[in-house]
């Protein structure tokens, strides 16, 4: 993980969040393997702090060389936030992404609001706030299945209905998780209607309980697919997102 881009997001969100103090120490550092069928998609890191009811969430995603041919999103994102109830609350969160299609892009959610730039030589502007809690919050760091009625990605929020929990063990290559989890089958649908299935396995690693794995059911597409990389089988990810591009002030 790259510290002076990571910086910038904890800066953000100090700085923005209704959750003051300094940066939690981060007591876990996790990466995953994404695929799309046989193609290695690239790699997403986390790393996640808990300390006195607040979490904090760090992470960057970085497509691979062959899967760049077809598409590519690169990125960082940051969320801060409390327990209630034993369920995340999302008090700040920013995502800072290059993409095919999105050339540069800064989603900045707060209490106060949202803010967008969609190039590095604009300023922020103002949008609806999105409901719910960050995808990444919910899906991957929750203490269990997520059972709240909205999600969002800064930016956009999404229905999501939890179908099925279950007992499941993980029985893959050895470069991965195996062992017991918990299985979270969800239906998300989109504002204009469109459904998809997203599973999430649950497991305790380290006293903490993340997901270990994490599929989406696309249509006419692989699904693609994250896979919790032991420890053995973790290397730096090629960061694609220059630190010298600095964010602008908001």
């Amino acid at each position: 993980m790259t510290r002076p881009i990571l910086g910038i997001a904890v800066v953000l969100l100090l700085s923005a969040s209704a959750i003051r103090g300094e940066p939690i120490p981060r007591d876990s550092i996790y990466r995953y393997e994404a695929r799309m069928a046989l193609i290695n998609a690239g790699i997403l890191s986390l790393e996640i702090g808990r300390s006195d009811g607040i979490y904090e969430v760090l992470g960057q995603f970085n497509t691979s060389r062959a899967m760049s041919n077809y598409y590519s999103w690169n990125g960082l994102f940051a969320a801060r936030g409390h327990w209630h109830d034993g369920k995340p609350q999302t008090a700040a969160y920013l995502t800072r992404s290059k993409s095919s299609d999105d050339l540069y892009k800064v989603i900045l959610y707060t209490a106060k609001g949202t803010r967008r730039m969609l190039k590095a030589s604009e300023p922020f502007k103002d949008h609806p706030q999105p409901l719910g809690v960050d995808l990444m919050s919910a899906l991957f760091v929750s203490p269990d299945c997520f059972t709240g009625a909205r999600v969002h990605d800064g930016e956009d929020d999404y229905e999501i209905k939890l179908l099925k929990r279950k007992p499941r063990q993980i029985i893959a290559a050895d470069k991965y998780y195996n062992g017991p989890g918990i299985q979270c089958e969800y239906q998300v649908r989109d504002n204009k209607g469109r459904k998809r299935r997203v599973q999430i396995v649950l497991a305790e690693l380290e006293g903490n309980t993340v997901a270990v794995l994490a599929s989406i059911r696309i249509p006419l597409f692989p699904d693609p697919t994250f896979r919790l990389l032991m420890p053995a089988q973790v290397s730096e990810p090629t960061v694609e997102i220059s630190s010298a591009q600095t964010v602008p002030k908001l």
